[in-house]
């Protein structure tokens, strides 16, 4: 996950040492319900009409029509690639570079999709067509850009990739034929939630410090992102413990757009160690699996307002209240020994992508139009620096 949160490595600047852990990210107070088949949606947004706009390769892509598109895109977006690529290139030696964020691999686990056969007609696009099982492959991982001890509070990514899927590609940046991916983290907003506020953050923090971008968000009035980048990481149980949110939007079908979350459903639950080591997540879930399997809830959020959810800035919150998660899914990850050098290998060699996606699940937003551009050029860098091919694997 490319460009996943740079905010997240600026917390820690601003994260007292010695802070008490806060509570986890589970499902306490933040609800979610079912809906049965039939049932009706407040209406959103049902004009079908496509945009299209340039991007750098000289290439047109459609933007929907939720989505509306600031002047001056482009060369954020080309800046911060550029910014970034230059900062893997001085961080790490040919044949060692990793991922720019995300780097620290917890877990490369199988699992399996398997939709739900009984959902909202208005949800039944795509993947969510039929009750069909897709085998997956799970990477889970630390946010931070450098790779650190699990006693670091951080927030934690979770990205799934369905394979043997079928269906027409999302047209930009798509190079794997027959996956789905969904990305996800541990925390429901993405503090830095436009294209102009993530630019700042790369910028400031690569080229002064991640001070001076702290101090000039000070002086914009935004001490509430702040509070939110120092809220997010925390010190959790088990990645297999918590809920994590896409954060961002996406397309379902033409008429909808959503986001997703995966809330935890296994009733074994792990616990803090009396001292936290480098690598407690990953013995925790080493643990976990050995006996029992682990499972999720995959849900789908549809916008009902599109004022107070905006699809432009993935740092503002979707209210459950209004619109209630709805399970479309469950992701099973069977019991399994996963600390092994193929996985490893494996879980450097996987890309994922909000691109990685057929057409009625693509990405929408500023944030997820910077990855799309962004995750493919930094991953085809990464893969050349380590003299490996980009993989996609096969069912």
């Amino acid at each position: 996950m490319a460009l996943a949160l740079t905010g997240c490595a600026c917390a820690q600047a601003i994260t007292p040492r010695g802070t008490a852990p806060l509570s986890g990210t589970g499902t306490e107070g933040r609800g979610h319900g079912t809906l049965k088949s039939g049932d009706a949606f407040a209406p959103t947004n049902t004009s079908k009409g496509r945009q299209t706009m340039p991007f750098s390769e000289g290439k047109w892509v459609s933007i929907s029509a939720f989505e509306k598109v600031p002047d001056d895109e482009e060369r954020l977006i080309d800046d911060m690639h550029t910014l970034l690529q230059e900062k893997m290139a001085k961080d790490y030696p040919p044949g060692q570079t990793k991922r720019d964020a995300h780097p620290k691999n917890l877990a490369c686990l199988q699992a399996e999709f398997i939709v739900e056969p009984h959902i909202p007609a208005e949800l039944k696009e795509g993947i969510f067509a039929s009750g069909l099982t897709y085998p997956a492959w799970v990477r889970i991982s630390s946010s931070s850009g450098k790779i650190q001890s699990d006693e670091v509070k951080d927030l934690r990514g979770f990205a799934i990739k369905l394979m043997g899927v079928k269906g027409e590609r999302f047209e930009r940046h798509n190079e794997e034929q027959e996956t789905q991916d969904f990305i996800l983290i541990s925390y429901p907003t993405m503090p830095l939630g436009t294209v102009k506020l993530f630019h700042e953050a790369v910028y400031y923090s690569i080229k002064w410090s991640p001070l001076v971008f702290f101090s000039r968000l000070v002086l914009s009035g935004n001490i509430h992102i702040l509070n939110e980048l120092r809220k997010a990481p925390e010190n959790q149980t088990s990645p297999l413990d918590i809920r994590y949110w896409s954060t961002t939007p996406y397309l379902c079908g033409t008429d909808h757009a959503v986001k997703y979350s995966l809330v935890p459903t296994t009733s074994l639950k792990s616990t803090l160690p009396p001292k936290l080591t480098d690598h407690y997540l990953t013995e925790n879930m080493e643990k976990h699996l050995a006996t029992n399997e682990a499972s999720f809830d995959f849900m789908v959020q549809v916008q009902t307002d599109p004022g107070r959810m905006p699809v432009e800035d993935a740092g503002v919150e979707w209210s459950e209240k209004e619109s209630p998660c709805i399970k479309v899914a469950t992701l099973r990850i069977p019991p399994q020994s996963f600390r092994t050098k193929e996985r490893e290998e494996l879980a450097e060699d996987l890309s994922f992508s909000p691109a990685h996606s057929l057409i009625e699940h693509r990405p929408i937003g500023g944030i997820n139009r910077a990855r799309v551009e962004i995750y493919r050029r930094l991953s085809e860098f990464r893969h050349k620096q380590n003299d490996t091919q980009l993989r996609e694997p096969r069912k």
